[in-house]
């Protein structure tokens, strides 16, 4: 519904299954967003809910069916992964699948597609999953093109942009993102997902295709929740985010190596050490190194403070959970600051005057836990903060 709603100006029609219990909720939404549906009948609902924007989902529904075929048949159809079991029924010119698969995802799955052009577009996780062989994503994402017959890969890598990988071309190429203050990541995928589908099947060049995906996805977390739902038809032509959204910069150029984040922050109690927990497995998915002194150097004593000032020494730029205020961490950020790394905070107060040192200083103070983790490893790669709170 939300890649349907996101092309509402290009024709699009949503073809997919819906249950008894949700099909008033999901018809009115479908009006209000001025999406033309075919719909077909499944036997329970499915859904995904998130403790947090950037945990992932526990789904409901994964014994769902629907009994009547899916089909869609149309110069460019994009696909994505469902949790219902059913026949599927799909042929198209360009055919872009997006295999949207949390877990159990072993391959590419074509039963019932048809098409001249395939491309797939997949995270860094879907991507490692469906790769036979392969350790790197570029490796991975070889082997899925050579083994589905596709012309065109893309990775979607987080914090760092994507990975374009072409058939007949031996370099494949890095798109960075486009930073934006803040960040609402949820239904991001899906966006990126169809403006890439739009601009490929429109003959852009897979790079500029995902050029174009990562602006539309810049769009989206940068806007969200006061979005209208529909992508601007300037990203969709190329014009930079930044001509739409005055919150985005200009594409980020993302270094070789992964950027190392200092996670600074306590760690004396249960909600502390599910916050760090948290955090570190965060950054590591959106593509940083991550130095946490609780898991590299533990709680030890008083000798802990060379190893993990050494760690800072070490590091690209620092996360810092800020609520509790606690001494060791706010050292460890005084310290970041005469060294000259950017350093980013959360707080869920985020106006709190105590902040005001930081600030003054050129932190940034989220009170948003998704904005603070995507502005720390896109400060490790380069981006310019903007002192503040937000």
């Amino acid at each position: 519904m939300r890649a349907a709603a996101a092309l509402r100006y290009a024709d699009v029609s949503l073809v997919t299954a819906i249950d008894e219990m949700t099909s008033d909720a999901a018809s009115a939404a479908a009006a209000s967003l001025e999406v033309d549906r075919i719909v077909i009948e499944r036997d329970q609902p499915v859904g995904f809910r998130y403790f947090t924007p950037v945990s992932d989902p526990a789904i409901d529904g994964p014994t769902a069916s629907f009994d009547e075929p899916l089909r869609a048949e149309d110069e460019a159809v994009l696909v994505f992964g469902m949790i219902e079991r059913g026949e599927i029924s799909v042929s198209a010119e360009r055919l872009i699948v997006d295999p949207q698969r949390p877990r159990d995802l072993v391959r590419i799955e074509t039963t019932g597609l048809t098409w001249k052009k395939l491309a797939v577009v997949a995270n860094r996780r879907e991507i490692g999953a469906l790769a036979n062989i392969g350790e790197t994503p570029e490796e991975c994402a070889r082997d899925v093109l050579e083994t589905s017959g596709a012309e065109v890969v893309v990775v979607k890598d987080s914090g760092r942009g994507c990975l374009v990988v072409v058939q007949g071309r031996e370099e494949s190429v890095r798109v960075g993102p486009f930073p934006t203050r803040t960040i609402w990541p949820l239904g991001s995928g899906d966006i990126f997902a169809a403006g890439f589908a739009h601009a490929w099947s429109h003959g852009a060049d897979p790079v500029e295709a995902a050029r174009i995906a990562s602006g539309c996805a810049a769009w989206w977390c940068g806007s969200r929740p006061n979005a209208q739902s529909a992508i601007p038809v300037r990203i969709l032509n190329g014009d930079p985010v930044a001509s739409v959204l005055d919150t985005a910069g200009p594409e980020l150029t993302i270094p070789e190596r992964p950027p190392v984040i200092y996670l600074a922050a306590p760690f004396f109690s249960l909600p502390e050490r599910w916050l760090i927990e948290l955090c570190r497995d965060v950054l590591m998915g959106l593509g940083a190194d991550v130095f946490s002194p609780f898991h590299d150097v533990g709680i030890g004593g008083d000798e802990v403070a060379e190893k993990d000032l050494a760690g800072l020494e070490g590091s690209d730029a620092v996360f810092a959970i800020l609520e509790s205020w606690d001494p060791g961490t706010v050292y460890e950020v005084g310290w970041a600051h005469k060294k000259g790394l950017p350093v980013v905070g959360f707080l869920n107060s985020a106006h709190d005057s105590r902040s005001k040192m930081l600030v003054g200083a050129g932190a940034e103070i989220h009170h948003d836990l998704s904005s603070a983790l995507y502005r720390a490893v896109w400060a490790g790669q380069g981006q310019q903060l903007v002192a503040g709170r937000v």
